[in-house]
């Protein structure tokens, strides 16, 4: 609550399990779209005593920094009824520092609870300012540093106050309601922008800021879009009334510049006959729908007594809250003039949002950019006052992406072929690559290049023919949505790399080999998420060998995933299967380790088999351990490491059985890196010896170490992905 106000912040999906009955790439996907646009800050303020924003076209003043313009990126989001900054962003602006013809800095002295839905935290109050914005579509870089047009596309809100958060939050820059209430804002998927700052990948829509009253610039289809609350498009902010300066009044607001309510939109879900027709809170910071409780159980989900199709978790304002229950509603409807939008199989996730015209209370629920995924929509909040001008509205394009089908009967193809694929020419940036099996038996198609997708899906046969996607050597694949592994289908990483917001891999499918993942888009993190499938690095197209599979992002291995790993030497990524993660991880599921032919560990050998940068959160539920041989399985912070403790046949390096001249060649050819003298010992002293008929499969029971339950499998945990905003 700010203020009395609701305050809505983003959120982030991990781990999750997902139903049979997913929608796949074709459907809505849980995941949405995230908009971002280039902010820079300026000195700009009214001098007097003035509690409201002004709209601008051009930056004014000096901007803030330190000696030269700043631009950074942020989250826009209609459900957040502030601006905020990260720390990070804060420090890069100098909003402490001094600025010439002011005898004070930026930095408030107040500051405010503000709270969503994982819970509350402290943020400070920065001093009215002038807040310029523009879509990314207007970008430069100079030095690696983003660059943002700002004549003539920039628009902006002088006399604007916004909050900094403190340096644990996972919250990214928000551009929030109070900035959004002033214009027409345009977002157009159509126009798909991924670039990279930072060494990570930026995915956003193409915005612009236009007059109040633009209408649909082009789009005719209209939603009716109601504005709810006090005061949802007069944003104001509130002077230090207990601690004014008079010369100064600006100084010191007591609440940051907000609105009181929110747009709302007019829908209706339809379930197994259950039918619900309400005002929802349309939030675009939220990536996934999202349903209350108890209009939850209208639609015939009980999460008190159902088992949910799928669970997340979100990153909010106050850490991590998981296993977030989601379900999938046969139809969703927006009455449009110009044609409904009507959209099946809609994944929804259940929890109470607070609601922004009506705080104490719950929204009824949220509408998610995942339910206008490949579509451009314009959000004009212009009410009809006095009668005559246009009404608020919410205006949505028919579809902008094309489905681009594999139609290679062979068994494999390049994917650069145009005969390869139906019309005759690949997918380019606004098609959806569809890499199903078509006929005969397994098929394989082969990506040798560089190339960009809105979205990828994979998937096999109906008769059990797996359909693989190779991303060979310096080949790499980038997404502008996610790539979903579907049944059948398998991704293989080659050498190769794949850049996406994030990754699915549902039941009997696969991601495989080495290479590099990166999700996510900028500075919000993305998930490799295993459902229900397999992953398995080192894996070549037929079957074994070791290697290592990178992560930018989170990963999460679900209950009902399993992780298989290879043993074949000591050294991680050549010798042995190894996940990196710069991020965290979340573990349920299945562990198997096995060895390649011919490698026996030694005793008190270990083997990194995950390594994060951040938290791992979880075990896995079962693991399989190759016999003979007894294990110790570590869950540490940033690592589980697998230990040898102890040597059922001493001697036996090829672990053949049998202690011979054959391990004496092993031995000679590892000596001086991986044995030494007392191995020698070891094996003249078991010479001859056997190893007697195994009684018991399996490997030995795994000994946890320390192991931290973090943010699950990192953002929206349980789901990865998901970034979403709530109250």
């Amino acid at each position: 609550m700010v203020g009395g106000r609701s305050l809505c912040i983003a959120l982030a999906a991990l781990a999750g399990v997902s139903s049979a009955r997913s929608a796949f790439g074709t459907g809505i996907p849980i995941d949405g779209f995230l908009p971002q646009v280039g902010i820079t800050l300026t000195n700009q303020f009214v001098d007097d005593i003035d509690f409201y924003p002004k709209p601008a076209t051009t930056p004014g003043g000096s901007f803030l920094g330190y000696g030269s313009p700043v631009y950074d990126v942020a989250l826009l989001d209609t459900g957040a009824a502030v601006s905020l900054l990260t720390s990070a962003s804060d420090n890069a602006f100098n909003i402490n520092g001094p600025y010439s013809g002011r005898n004070t800095n930026f930095r408030g002295t107040e500051s405010i609870t503000i709270g969503g839905a994982s819970g509350f935290l402290e943020a400070t109050i920065n001093d009215p300012l002038g807040l310029y914005a523009a879509g990314l579509q207007d970008r430069s870089t100079n030095s690696g540093a983003l660059v943002v047009n700002h004549t003539p596309s920039m628009r902006g809100q002088t006399n604007s106050s916004i909050i900094t958060v403190p340096p644990e939050s996972d919250l990214p820059n928000v551009l929030g309601l109070p900035f959004i209430s002033q214009y027409a804002t345009r977002i157009r998927n159509s126009q798909p922008q991924i670039f990279e700052i930072n060494g990570k990948t930026v995915r956003t829509p193409a915005i612009d800021f236009q007059p109040l009253g633009s209408q649909g610039l082009g789009i005719t289809r209209k939603a009716q879009l109601n504005l709810l609350g006090s005061g949802p498009s007069t944003p104001a902010y509130i002077f230090n009334i207990a601690n004014l300066d008079i010369d100064k009044p600006w100084n010191n607001p007591s609440a940051p510049t907000v609105v009181s309510g929110g747009h709302f939109l007019n829908a209706t879900f339809q379930n197994n006959g259950a039918s619900l027709s309400s005002s929802f809170f349309l939030d675009t910071g939220a990536s996934v729908t999202v349903l209350s409780q108890f209009k939850a159980l209208e639609m015939g989900f009980d999460v008190t007594l159902d088992t949910p199709e799928f669970t997340i978790s979100i990153v909010g304002s106050g850490g991590v809250k998981s296993n977030v229950p989601g379900f999938y509603i046969d139809q969703l409807t927006i009455p449009a003039l110009g044609g409904s939008v009507v959209a099946t199989n809609v994944p929804v996730i259940v929890l109470d949002v607070t609601n922004v015209a009506n705080p104490g209370n719950v929204v009824d629920g949220i509408i998610g950019m995942n339910v206008f995924q490949g579509r451009d929509i314009v959000i004009d909040p212009n009410p009809s006052l006095g009668g005559g001008g246009p009404s608020a509205g919410l205006y949505i394009s028919n579809p902008v992406t094309i489905d681009v089908n594999w139609a290679n009967t062979g068994a494999s193809g390049p994917w650069t072929t145009g005969a390869n694929w139906s019309g005759g020419s690949v997918p380019g940036a606004l098609g959806i690559a569809n890499v199903r099996h078509v006929s005969g038996g397994n098929q394989i198609a082969v990506l040798g290049t560089t190339t960009q997708v809105f979205e990828a899906n994979i998937s096999g046969g109906a008769g059990g023919q797996k359909m693989t996607l190779e991303v060979g050597p310096s080949a790499k694949l980038t997404t502008f949505s996610g790539t979903n592994v579907e049944p059948g289908g398998v991704l293989h990483l080659n050498g190769g790399t794949v850049d996406a917001q994030y990754i699915e891999i549902a039941q009997n499918a696969m991601l495989a080999g080495h290479g590099s993942i990166r999700t996510g888009s900028g500075e919000i993190a993305g998930q490799v998420e295993n459902q229900r499938g397999v992953v398995a690095p080192g894996q070549t197209a037929t079957g074994g060998g070791v290697g290592q599979l990178s992560i930018l992002g989170r990963y999460s291995n679900g209950e009902n995933g399993s992780l298989l790993m290879d043993l074949g030497g000591i050294t991680p990524g050549a010798g042995y299967d190894q996940l990196a993660i710069d991020g965290p991880a979340s573990l349920a599921g299945a562990l198997t380790v096995s060895l390649t032919p011919g490698f026996a560990p030694k005793q008190g050998e270990s083997f990194t088999l995950i390594s994060t940068t951040e938290d791992i959160g979880g075990e896995f539920d079962s693991v399989t351990l190759p016999d003979h041989f007894t294990w110790q399985t570590s869950y540490n912070a940033n690592s589980v490491v697998l230990t040898v403790t102890a040597v059922e046949l001493p001697g036996d390096y090829n672990n053949d059985g049998i202690v011979n001249g054959a391990d004496y060649t092993v031995f000679q050819t590892g000596f001086g890196a991986r044995f030494n003298a007392a191995d020698y010992t070891i094996w003249r002293d078991n010479f001859g010896r056997t190893r007697p008929p195994a009684t018991v499969s399996g490997g030995a029971v795994p000994e946890p170490a320390a192991w931290v339950i973090v943010v699950g499998a990192v953002t929206i945990l349980g789901r990865l992905r998901i970034t979403t905003a709530a109250s």
